[in-house]
């Protein structure tokens, strides 16, 4: 008899942890460096709130806290794929993004007027889309994975369509791609909203063509019904 991820054993789970694919150092120093970051900016915000950059300081807070809850989230639900770049931070691509995030908004600081309406909008999407993200790794379990499957896992590798994804398809991208859109709406930060939530869209629309035809190749059916009734809300 199969035993689903959600009837296994918990201490049974931890037990597959393989630490020979976890460089350990390197967790260490990204645990340091996400630390120092979360208490650098909350001190600053903690002593000057008032000055004109403390958008920034929260940005960075955001930043650092989505790494931290890609590695716990890993760890607490799917424990067999962690490795040490479950933090998600050896993303070229998104340093370049958060670099052109701080200079646009210096620029808005500096030439143009802030509007406080949108920086709310974006505060609330950010916050939704961090905590949708969270809840379709807890959902999915060990369903959820990082890297696009390309074997079929039978014992651990199932179709999810309860909680999250009985109403979005792609949850975890659905997330991550409002989380965005909401902290460049946070900072005013026009020209990266479109241009980086251009290129992030056409991202996850690749990604999610090639890994649909993977989930139609192991669930037949039943993924292409469950994708004929279940939208992404991303345009994809």
């Amino acid at each position: 008899m199969t035993t689903t991820p959600e009837q296994e054993d918990p201490i049974e789970r931890y037990a597959q942890y393989d630490p020979d694919q976890v460089d350990l150092i390197k967790v260490m120093s990204k645990s340091l460096l996400l630390g120092m970051s979360i208490a650098f900016n909350i001190l600053i915000l903690y002593q000057q709130y008032t000055y004109k950059y403390y958008r920034l300081n929260i940005y960075f807070l955001f930043l650092t806290m989505f790494h931290i809850f890609e590695f716990i989230n890993t760890v607490l639900f799917n424990i067999t794929q962690v490795d040490d770049d479950s933090f998600i931070l050896e993303d070229k691509e998104m340093h370049g993004i958060t670099v052109l995030s701080i200079a646009e908004h210096f620029i808005h600081v500096n030439y143009w007027n802030i509007s406080s309406f949108s920086s709310a909008i974006g505060l609330c999407l950010a916050i939704g889309g961090q905590i949708i993200r969270s809840v379709s790794m807890y959902t999915a379990q060990e369903s959820f994975n990082h890297y696009i499957q390309r074997n079929h896992k039978v014992h651990n590798h199932v179709l999810v369509t309860h909680g999250v994804y009985k109403y979005i398809r792609h949850p975890s991208y659905f997330g991550f791609f409002w989380w965005f859109v909401g902290l460049q709406l946070y900072l005013n930060n026009i020209a990266v909203l479109f241009i980086g939530g251009y290129i992030l869209w056409k991202f996850f629309k690749l990604r999610i063509e090639f890994e649909e035809g993977f989930l139609i190749k192991f669930f037949g059916q039943d993924y292409i019904t469950y994708k004929q009734h279940t939208k992404t809300f991303m345009m994809i």
